[in-house]
């Protein structure tokens, strides 16, 4: 028996998931976990508005970082 596969795009379906939290400097950070995506926004709202459209409006996808954690763009 022999099996076929179909190569996965990956644009398909796939979810970016967001963290949305503030750098050392104070900012808002909002940037996907693979690090494909992301920006410095100046208010919270403005960074949850971002990883809520990149994230395709979907439940789930945005997760805040705790206060005490310094996101970065670059790690």
């Amino acid at each position: 028996m022999t099996m076929q596969t179909t190569p996965i795009s990956p644009d398909g379906n796939a979810v970016h998931r967001f963290v949305v939290g503030r750098d050392g400097e104070g900012h808002w950070i909002a940037r996907d976990e693979e690090g494909l995506t992301g920006g410095v926004f100046a208010d919270r709202n403005s960074a949850v508005r971002f990883a809520t459209m990149e994230s395709g409006h979907r439940a789930g996808a945005i997760r805040f970082a705790p206060a005490s954690v310094r996101l970065s763009l670059f790690n």
